[in-house]
């Protein structure tokens, strides 16, 4: 019957997984298509120079034929289009002089835009009997043809920022809560700071430190949510992918900048996902001076801000999901021993002896926690059994395997705590036994100034077993450790 019920588990498992997987993909293609299957500009800001009359015309003559794809800003010369093009205000502007219209367009604004107002208005030349001519006064850079930089280089991070978020929050998640808050800061300083001068060296963009900083605070705005989502339940971080990657992505426009021509209830999230919003904010610094680039970093830094609060508040005032450094309560048999005589300290009799002896069943520690027992048999005192569990870091980052893993630590646990029950058994003498998650020396020296502090006066003795996992150490780590640190006196058994 259990091994039914167990294996129907891992049949709900794969099958919530496949679930899970093919609910991913479709979400994600059909945001991704719907964005990029049909692009038509929606609101596109477009310049005219002209007089009133001209200028009237051919407004009501486009609007009439695409409605709502662009709109409109009155300019009174050339020169001054060419103004709101660089400040970011129009991605370009249609000059009527004479028998031309001369267009005026930014292809490193993207070549959605520029494509866009060029065919609309090569129809428009070509029905008014005029000849179109194409000016494109802010072009890509010699290394940066297609101006695509900005936006893969801030796609290349989305990854790894993702991963640093989620990595953090598993691999910290029991370290002081400065450590968990520095991780995905530290990360994110460091992506920024390797991404731009990869950037500058493979596409030539330059503006070394501005595009460093804008990188290193989209990686944080993506990685400080994610390991936020990963402290409150690790399963939580596929929310950070939905966020960021199957909605992110689509609505950002891709590389050619087709934030303007995505469906509505895409261009609603557009001022808000942080992948669009740190593209834009890179191709302004680069090729536009800096212009409109404020409000992309006011909405990168709340991202980020929130994030890192978010952080803070999680790790100092939530218990994680797994007990953290706090020991486990010990379980404690000291009742007295059938046949054994209680002892009292006085004259004449030896005073109680307090063994502090790390234990994790394999056969020095075996050997170690048999010689205490046997010790107690001759004199009065207490063994205090310490199991340091502690995993340097889950393999498990996603979270979704994070319950198997905890049952087959705390199954070993309860193997160690059998193993120094019949140990403690056979000699006949009291003990108990705690499960710490730390480092083995740190568990063991905590127990011990428990036991200092709880009994004044009388020290305890750290009992260890020599290395059992390589044959060439003469003791091992822990206790070397043990002599260059602890206060109290240190035995190990060989």
């Amino acid at each position: 019957m259990a091994r039914h019920t167990a294996r129907a588990g891992r049949y709900r498992a794969l099958a919530g997984f496949i679930v899970a997987s093919a609910a991913f993909a479709a979400i994600f293609v059909a945001l991704t298509l719907s964005a990029f299957h049909a692009p038509a500009p929606h609101g596109l800001p477009v310049g005219m120079v002209g007089s009133a009359a001209v200028t009237g015309h051919l407004e009501h003559a486009v609007n009439s034929a695409v409605p709502g794809a662009f709109r409109w800003h009155s300019y009174p010369s050339a020169a001054s289009a060419r103004g709101g093009i660089a400040r970011r205000v129009v991605d370009g502007a249609l000059v009527v002089s004479g028998a031309n219209l001369r267009l005026l367009v930014a292809q490193a604004g993207g070549t959605a835009p520029a494509q866009a107002l060029t065919r609309v208005f090569g129809i428009v030349a070509a029905h008014s009997g005029h000849h179109l001519v194409v000016a494109d006064v802010v072009p890509p850079l010699f290394q940066d043809t297609q101006a695509l930089s900005s936006w893969f280089i801030v796609l290349s991070v989305l990854i790894p920022s993702l991963a640093a978020g989620s990595a953090s929050a598993m691999a910290f998640r029991r370290a002081r809560p400065l450590w968990a808050v520095a991780a995905p800061v530290a990360a994110a300083v460091v992506i920024g700071v390797v991404a731009a001068a990869i950037a500058d060296g493979l596409a030539g963009l330059g503006h070394y430190a501005a595009i460093a900083g804008l990188v290193a605070l989209f990686s944080l705005a993506v990685s400080a949510p994610t390991a936020v989502l990963g402290r409150i339940w690790p399963p939580l971080v596929a929310l950070a992918l939905l966020a960021f990657i199957v909605f992110g992505i689509p609505v950002s426009g891709g590389p050619a900048n087709l934030a303007s021509f995505t469906p509505g209830f895409l261009r609603a999230l557009s001022p808000a996902l942080p992948l669009g919003i740190a593209a834009g904010a890179v191709r302004n610094v680069v090729y536009f001076g800096g212009h409109a680039t404020a409000q992309h970093v006011w909405t990168l830094a709340a991202w980020a801000v929130a994030g890192v609060v978010g952080l803070i508040l999680v790790t100092a005032f939530r218990r994680p999901a797994v007990t953290g450094p706090e020991p486990v309560p010990p379980v404690v048999l000291a009742q007295p021993v059938p046949g054994r005589p209680e002892y009292a300290a006085g004259p004449g009799t030896a005073q109680p002896i307090s063994l502090v002896v790390g234990f994790d069943n394999s056969e020095p520690a075996r050997r170690a926690l048999g010689w205490g027992a046997d010790l107690l048999r001759a004199r009065p005192g207490m063994l205090h059994v310490v199991y340091a569990d502690h995993p340097l870091i889950d393999s498990d980052l996603s979270g979704f395997a994070h319950t198997e893993m905890e049952d087959t630590r705390d199954q070993k646990a309860a193997g160690v705590a059998d193993a120094a029950a019949q140990i403690a058994a056979a000699a006949g003498v009291p003990y108990t036994f705690e499960r710490r998650q730390e480092s083995p020396a740190d568990a063991i020296l905590s127990a011990a100034s428990v036991q200092d502090a709880g009994q004044p006066g009388s020290r305890p003795v750290i009992v260890t077993g020599r290395s059992h996992h390589a044959a060439h150490q003469i003791i091992g780590s822990v206790p070397v450790r043990l002599l260059h640190q602890s206060p109290y006196p240190v035995l190990t058994i060989a």
